[in-house]
């Protein structure tokens, strides 16, 4: 079963798990290398696997994911970077809603797929083989998160901003659910956060799967948040 707040982020093992015992292993490890340095060279800071954050707010974190794909056949390495935002505020009172402990840098709040806010709006990968210049095509990956992935972050730079996104349908349904009411009440925009919440669980139906019942637990824990928050 998905796990509705962690589907829409979640990235591929790190550079040194994947491709070992063929030829992509290497190219993955070598390009890994630059991109790590290049970035660095731009502000972000490195965490576990190759995920990276930069600052924008004292409340928000610009977000960066490395998706990676090897094959055992092919030297071929494709890497889909992801860029997102991380709302401290909302994250920390989702996590606590779901009774779990907030995490310092994971999932971003908001996420989409680099290409998808580059010019052709469309699915982009940077493709890594032994018979290109890793160090050029990594070069170019992070050229590209520079000239959109930060434009992205600095777009939204504020709490009003991603929560706007989301209402207009920015991000992922699934892990919306959890965010968007959270940043309406955070708002101090009650009213809005309720229908959300109301009609999220109503959508529901009769489901009794897991990750239905994760909800309507989130939801009865919100609930009582809403109402203290209205008294």
């Amino acid at each position: 079963m998905m796990d509705l707040n962690n589907a829409a982020w979640e990235i591929s093992p790190p550079a040194s798990e994947l491709g070992r015992g063929v030829r992509g292993g290497t190219v993955l490890d070598a390009a890994a290398q630059t991109w790590r340095a290049r970035l660095l060279d731009a502000g972000f800071r490195k965490r576990s696997g190759d995920i990276f954050t930069r600052p924008v707010t004292d409340d928000i974190l610009g977000w960066l994911g490395l998706n990676r794909a090897a094959s055992r056949q092919s030297p071929l390495v494709e890497v889909n970077p992801v860029v997102g935002v991380r709302h401290v505020a909302v994250e920390s009172m989702v996590a606590e809603l779901l009774g779990e402990k907030p995490h310092g840098y994971a999932p971003p709040t908001l996420s989409v797929s680099l290409g998808y806010v580059m010019p052709a709006r469309s699915y982009q990968a940077w493709v890594f083989t032994v018979d290109t210049p890793v160090e050029s095509v990594a070069d170019d990956l992070v050229a590209a998160v520079n000239e959109y992935g930060i434009p992205y972050f600095e777009h939204h730079d504020s709490l009003a901003a991603i929560v706007q996104a989301m209402s207009e349908g920015a991000g992922f349904k699934e892990h919306n659910v959890f965010r968007l009411p959270v940043g309406y009440l955070l708002l101090d925009e009650l009213e809005k956060a309720q229908q959300i919440i109301t009609a999220s669980v109503d959508e529901l139906g009769q489901r009794q799967d897991l990750a239905a019942h994760r909800l309507r637990a989130f939801a009865a824990a919100f609930q009582q948040r809403l109402d203290r928050s209205r008294a």
